[in-house]
């Protein structure tokens, strides 16, 4: 197979009998996602049966979702009707539905973020054990973490991680002047750049919050007021307790959710591409590949059982027979993909020519269903992107800066200064040289005159750097 595809490749380059390659190609090429889709989703669709079994709430939506899909694998996969519009649309909505469940789950996980690094530290003099630091050893050590290694992308993240944790001593025009100086490197660059980058910062200290996120997760929602509402200032030891308890229990649900949402959309993801693949590519895959079979197998038996208990004994056994295929297929994708953009856009007018359009933009997004993003949006269309110039970068500093700056007022300084660690560590690095950076450790610990705060950095910059 993998010489066959290389030839195929090869000959569509040198736009050798392009009427009979390029439609080979497509079948090809569709034939080998579907084959790997309905593997891999085999093996995802059992687990994600087993998540589903062990949920006491069936009516959780995640549950919901997943009888929705196996209602489409059971009409299309297990007794083959023809894929109809209809189910197209249902399973992009499954697909939406999902995206709009992490959306609010990751709104969650920042919002906290921020009020657990208050928390941190306010921890020591709630609890009446401020000690003294050794400000100058912590800021040799985290030094030495930094460059431990001569690798830049290593030395950026490691600062990364340190600026999530450090004190914030700095003036708010300071952390405007930083903000703006980032945007700045955005110029000339392209506009979709500049947006995702500030969309960003304002996700990260929730400037907008998604709809739904007061009435989607109630539990979720009223220990977010509490902790917004909380004076950390007197805070009382049974009132830090039982916040930090209740945000606690607020990460597990989310860290439940968010893992059950993940494998969710990935076994959405397997079955909208045998969805799109499958009347092509079926009955050749059946008769070709054993792993495909056994696949199939697999999948119409988790359809047809209420539980994993009730599957038939020999269902294991399957999970032998599709061991490698899915590694093997993958090995054909990877040569067929690597020239698809390349074809869709140079062989355009032959493609229409034959009629194949449609059949290569549905490749396009299979391609985008299997990537490693799982939420990656299927109907982005890349074309010309517009220029970043300087009165568009001036717009946007000025309306974030603004909008910042009316968020900080709203809050008390502890809170703000979550925030302002939150953006920076969101941010590239703006120092320059390695004295700089020793500089600013130095600033910060020598400047930070809160033992509660330098205790509880202290803490958690040294676990981070014994990991």
């Amino acid at each position: 197979m993998i010489a066959t595809c290389k030839k195929l490749v090869t000959d569509i380059q040198r736009d050798k009998d392009l009427d009979t390659k390029l439609p080979e190609y497509a079948e090809l090429l569709g034939r080998q996602y579907n084959c790997y889709a309905t593997v891999k989703g085999s093996m995802n669709y059992y687990t994600m049966k087993e998540v589903c079994d062990e949920q006491e709430d069936k009516n959780m939506d995640v549950c919901k979702y997943f009888a929705l899909l196996t209602g489409l694998l059971d009409r299309h996969l297990v007794k083959r009707e023809a894929v109809d519009e209809d189910s197209m649309e249902a399973i992009a909505q499954l697909r939406s539905n999902v995206e709009y469940k992490m959306h609010l789950l990751t709104a969650y996980t920042d919002a906290y973020e921020i009020y657990e690094y208050v928390l941190n530290r306010v921890e020591a003099a709630v609890r009446d054990e401020v000690a003294p630091v050794d400000a100058k050893g912590l800021s040799e050590k985290m030094f030495a973490y930094v460059f431990a290694e001569n690798d830049t992308v290593v030395i950026n993240s490691k600062l990364q991680l340190l600026m999530a944790q450090l004190p914030v001593r700095m003036t708010k025009n300071k952390f405007y002047d930083i903000v703006n100086s980032t945007l700045n490197i955005y110029e000339e660059g392209e506009t979709t750049s500049v947006d995702e980058f500030v969309d960003m910062l304002r996700s990260a200290v929730l400037l907008k919050k998604p709809k739904g996120f007061e009435t989607e997760y109630p539990f979720l929602y009223h220990v977010y007021t509490d902790l917004a509402e909380a004076d950390y200032a007197a805070l009382t030891l049974p009132e830090f307790e039982d916040l930090t308890k209740r945000l606690n229990q607020a990460a597990t649900i989310i860290n439940n959710e968010v893992s059950a949402f993940m494998l969710l959309q990935e076994v959405i993801n397997d079955v909208y591409t045998i969805l799109l693949t499958i009347d092509a590519a079926y009955e050749k895959n059946k008769e070709d590949v054993p792993g495909y079979a056994a696949a199939l197998r697999i999948i119409e038996a988790c359809v047809k059982a209420e539980t994993i208990e009730q599957l038939p004994d020999e269902v294991m056994n399957e999970f032998f027979t599709i061991e490698g295929v899915q590694e093997r297929v993958y090995e054909s994708i990877v040569i067929l993909e690597a020239v698809l953009d390349e074809i869709r856009v140079g062989k355009a007018e032959q493609i229409e020519s034959l009629t194949l359009t449609e059949a290569f933009d549905r490749l396009d997004k299979v391609s985008k269903l299997l990537s490693t993003s799982l939420f990656i949006d299927l109907d982005k269309i890349t074309g010309k992107a517009e220029t970043a110039d300087h009165a568009y970068i001036t717009a946007k500093k000025e309306a974030l800066v603004k909008e910042l700056g009316d968020l900080f007022a709203s809050v008390k300084k502890p809170v703000y200064r979550s925030m302002m660690c939150k953006l920076l560590a969101a941010m590239p690095i703006f120092m320059n040289t390695q004295q700089e950076i020793r500089d600013y450790f130095d600033y910060v610990i020598e400047n930070c005159k809160d033992d509660s705060e330098l205790m509880a950095c202290n803490k958690l910059i040294s676990e981070m750097i014994e990991e």
